[in-house]
């Protein structure tokens, strides 16, 4: 039920034709394949790549080298650790080595040194930018007034809304929720816990789930069934989150907001744009100048900062030019005010 962001294999294998370009480290007279009066160099091979992918590798390599930066040593180290058990767990989950191996062919990986590198560079990536994203005050106002603290949530889960609402007249009668939730729940993950999901935070279920739950005062399950993609739900608030101070809340409520900015593809853009400026990168290789173009401020966006400095400047000289008469007009209301007087 609960959605978890996941690495696809695709994003990998097209992270380590990234990776497989940057290393090449032979002769460029040295052959790569050779045929009957054929031999193609690594030259060869080296000026083909750089036509075909030269642009996308340059550009992550730069990011990549401006992550490390951004992350620090101690970080990356961290990350190195921290892949090295995903991996672990992802070999676990599909059987064995072999089968690892053999997904990793199956979705263009060449290597699990590949693989591992990729997953490395793309965390090392998604924490520098994060890390750069601005977080306002105001922002933060914003999201402590809505958020809501992580509550202790029960449900059960049935396919047929006959049988839910069954359940519930079951409950109105007195039946206990965790007994009904192990003999009727279709949820394995929760069945057999009387169908306590543990803590919830919201954004962390479907919305219908969500809106329901939340609702709900501690110890109230709700009265009709719920519908979502997965079936019909019977909802229970076992217990209310505490909502501490803003400064005890701060700290979370930024990493929720970053999080919610990074699914923003112009706050990316612009995040990589600075850091960028930041790092003062400037591309040597003539074919490979417009590597970072992507991140340069469009034309029009140009001409609209242009103009809308052009119209700060028009304004503020109508607002000088207001003052000025106001202050001319005073100054010959001063002068008549006085000549009236000389003449009394």
């Amino acid at each position: 039920m609960k959605f978890k962001k996941k690495f696809t294999l695709g994003l990998v294998s097209s992270l380590c034709a990234f990776t497989l370009a940057a290393c090449q480290s032979q002769s460029n007279d040295s052959a790569v394949a050779t045929g009957d009066d054929i031999k193609i160099t690594q030259g060869q091979l080296n000026d083909q790549m750089k036509k075909v992918a030269g642009d996308q590798t340059l550009r992550q390599l730069i990011l990549s080298e401006i992550s490390k930066q951004e992350v620090g040593k101690d970080r990356y180290k961290e990350i190195e650790q921290e892949t090295d058990q995903q991996i672990a767990a992802t070999k676990a989950q599909v059987g064995d080595n072999d089968k690892f191996q053999n997904v990793l062919k199956s979705s263009g990986v060449p290597s699990e040194e590949a693989y591992k590198e990729s997953l490395i560079q793309y965390t090392l990536t998604q924490e520098a930018l994060k890390k750069n994203i601005p977080v306002s005050d105001e922002e933060l106002k914003k999201a402590y007034e809505d958020y809501e603290p992580a509550a202790e949530i029960s449900h059960i889960l049935v396919e047929d809304e006959n049988e839910a609402k069954d359940i519930i007249k079951q409950l109105d009668q007195g039946g206990d929720f965790s007994a009904l939730a192990k003999e009727h729940s279709k949820d394995p993950g929760s069945k057999e816990k009387g169908g306590s999901l543990g803590q919830v935070e919201k954004g962390q279920m479907v919305k219908e789930f969500e809106d329901a739950a939340f609702k709900l005062n501690e110890g109230e399950y709700t009265k009709e069934p719920v519908k979502s993609q997965y079936g019909y739900h019977v909802i229970k608030l076992d217990k209310k989150g505490q909502k501490g101070s803003f400064e005890d809340e701060k700290d979370k409520l930024a990493e929720q907001v970053k999080n919610k900015k990074m699914q923003d593809p112009s706050t990316l853009l612009q995040v990589t744009s600075d850091l960028l400026k930041k790092y003062n990168i400037d591309i040597k290789d003539s074919d490979l100048k417009s590597a970072l173009d992507q991140f340069k401020p469009k034309e029009e966006d140009k001409k609209a900062d242009k103009n809308s400095k052009e119209e700060s400047k028009d304004q503020d000289k109508k607002e000088e030019n207001k003052d000025d008469q106001k202050q001319g007009q005073k100054e010959q209301d001063n002068s008549q005010s006085q000549s009236e007087s000389d003449k009394k």
